[in-house]
C-alpha cells in the first residue's frame, strides 16, 4: 500500500518538472476556411526573462490525411536589439510511407517540429514571424499554428 503515495509523489514531481521546461507557448487559429493565405504572416512576441539556451518549435494543426507531405516555412526571429534572422525549413507532415507524423484524433492532427535546438536567447523582447513558401496562394486545411519555447537540458 506504500507504493501508491510514492507513485503519486513521483507523478506530481514529473508533471511539475515538465511544466517548468515550457516557458512560452502561443498559437493562433485565425484561418478563414482553414486556409493560410500566402500574405498572412503570423506573429508572436516573447519577453525572455532568463538568458539561457532553448529549443524553439513550431506547432501546427491540420486535417487528417493531409494531401501534402511537407510545407516549406520561414520563421523570422527579431532579437531585442532589432536584428532579424530568418530560418527556412520544411515542416514534415508524413513519413516515407505516407503516414501522418502528427498526433491525430478524429479529423485533426497536431504536429510539433523543432526548428532550433540549444539556441541561446538573451534577456529581452523577441518577435517571431511565421510565413509559408508554399507554391500556391494558400496552404489548405490548417486550423492552428503556434510557437513553443522550452528550456534546453
Amino acid at each position: 500500500m506504500k507504493l501508491k503515495p510514492t507513485l503519486l509523489l513521483f507523478s506530481f514531481v514529473f508533471f511539475i518538472s515538465c511544466k517548468e521546461r515550457f516557458i512560452y507557448s502561443e498559437s493562433t487559429s485565425d484561418f478563414t476556411a482553414n486556409q493560410w493565405m500566402k500574405d498572412d504572416v503570423k506573429s508572436f512576441e516573447f519577453d525572455n526573462q532568463t538568458a539561457q539556451n532553448y529549443h524553439l518549435s513550431l506547432n501546427i494543426s491540420h486535417v487528417y490525411d493531409y494531401q501534402f507531405d511537407r510545407i516549406p516555412l520561414g520563421v523570422g526571429i527579431t532579437y531585442p536589439e532589432g536584428k532579424t534572422e530568418v530560418v527556412f525549413f520544411d515542416l514534415i507532415l508524413k513519413d516515407a510511407q505516407g503516414k501522418d507524423l502528427g498526433d491525430c484524433l478524429g479529423d485533426i492532427c497536431d504536429l510539433e517540429q523543432t526548428f532550433k535546438t540549444n539556441f541561446p536567447l538573451r534577456k529581452g523582447k523577441y518577435t517571431f514571424t511565421v510565413f509559408h513558401k508554399f507554391g500556391h496562394p494558400y496552404v489548405p486545411n490548417i486550423s492552428n499554428l503556434g510557437i513553443t519555447i522550452e528550456k534546453s537540458n
